[in-house]
């Protein structure tokens, strides 16, 4: 950290001939974020200096001239696609999780919000919601494109970055929508233009990209207003609120009647809207007293969290199929791309059950392990 040693970074500015101001305005901006235990960040040049990447490449990627990304596109199971993912190549990869490991996961994230954040997780989510007799469930349709790269600005001037710097950080964490063809480019025009650096002025600006490491982090900080907004209203008909990146659920322990479900639907909308989102209308959902309540697929109808149906009979089939009929034999029924592939899908199936139903998940897991090796499969504990 530059704020630990100032005698000495002032004396290394020195010997490059630095003037005193200068390097006494570097020390305020760097303390500014320092004690908040944020990484500083001064210029690009710095950026890459902690990096290790090339400046001329960060230069070019902040000058939107280079789009290092991969379009990835994920079918369902009902043969319908997925919106299309943004997967940054390296070397940005490993700078947008420098900034991710070193600036944005230092972030406090709203107490409601459970994805992204360290030590959140699905079962904590769901768990809000145990004993709920009303549930309402609500999305937000395009959740990541739908912020832009100055929302992403704001996040860094927040957090105390200078605005020349915080231009910079945005630019690395976003994609310009110029080069991406899954989103509508004149949805991002950009009136603006930075007077600074004149070859940062481009027409449009970027949005966060659904599968890059600091996006979902900063849609958090980003989609804090809207948690303020959205807790208040919960707080205000007695009722519990979580989102799960762009899943929103709302649950009743109460008293409560359907023309409430709708009133409040009504207004989360709104404050979805007011806030920059649009609502996904079609995933909206009213569950009322006697019908499951699953919350980001987990039963919360009783006083635990438990696996909903679905996914114990897709761990109990993979079990079966290769007690019955052998690893190779399973493989190829159920269509896997590689016996490997399969192992590693099944092991994060058998993890996931194991942080949710432990006794359950081990019973399987031994299950599994013995009916791999013998076909002579090794599990990693056992190599």
């Amino acid at each position: 950290m530059i704020s630990d040693s100032p005698h000495l970074y002032r004396a290394g500015g020195r010997r490059l001939d630095k003037q005193p101001r200068l390097i006494q305005n570097a020390l305020q901006q760097a303390m500014e974020v320092e004690e908040q235990g944020l990484a500083a960040v001064l210029t690009l040049g710095h950026l890459a200096h902690s990096t290790g990447v090339g400046y001329p490449y960060l230069r070019e990627v902040v000058q939107r001239r280079l789009d290092p990304y991969d379009d990835l596109v994920i079918p369902r199971r009902n043969g319908k696609k997925m919106r299309a993912i943004s997967s940054p190549r390296s070397p940005l990869l490993e700078v947008q999780r420098w900034i991710l490991d070193r600036i944005v996961a230092c972030l406090p994230a709203h107490v409601n919000s459970y994805a992204y954040s360290p030590g959140s997780s699905i079962k904590g989510c769901a768990q809000k919601h145990l004993g709920a007799s009303w549930l309402v469930k609500l999305d937000i349709r395009n959740f990541f494109e739908s912020i832009n790269e100055a929302q992403v600005y704001e996040v860094f001037r927040k957090a105390g970055y200078q605005p020349l710097p915080s231009v910079e950080l945005a630019r690395v964490c976003t994609r310009y929508a110029g080069h991406a063809r899954h989103v509508s480019s004149q949805a991002f025009r950009h009136h603006a233009t930075y007077r600074v650096i004149d070859s940062y002025s481009v027409p449009f600006m970027g949005f966060l990209p659904q599968g890059a490491p600091a996006s979902g982090a900063l849609a958090n900080q980003v989609a804090s207003r809207l948690d303020d907004g959205l807790t208040e209203l919960a707080l205000s008909r007695g009722l519990v609120y979580t989102r799960y990146a762009d899943d929103m659920a709302f649950s009743s322990g109460g008293p409560f009647i359907r023309s409430e479900a709708v009133s409040l639907i009504r207004e989360v909308e709104m404050l979805v809207r007011s806030n920059g989102f649009e609502p996904h209308s079609q995933k909206t959902r009213i569950i009322p007293p006697g019908s499951r309540k699953i919350v980001l697929g987990l039963l919360v109808d009783g006083e635990e969290v438990r696996l909903n149906r679905g996914i114990r009979s897709r761990i109990l089939n993979h079990v079966r199929g290769v007690e019955k009929f052998g690893l190779s034999a399973h493989v190829a029924h159920v269509q896997f791309s590689s016996l490997e592939g399969l192992v590693r899908h099944v092991g994060g199936l058998l993890a996931f059950a194991s942080d949710i139903e432990p006794r359950w998940a081990a019973l399987l897991e031994q299950r599994w392990t013995a009916a791999v090796q013998r076909d002579g499969w090794f599990t990693p504990d056992n190599d």
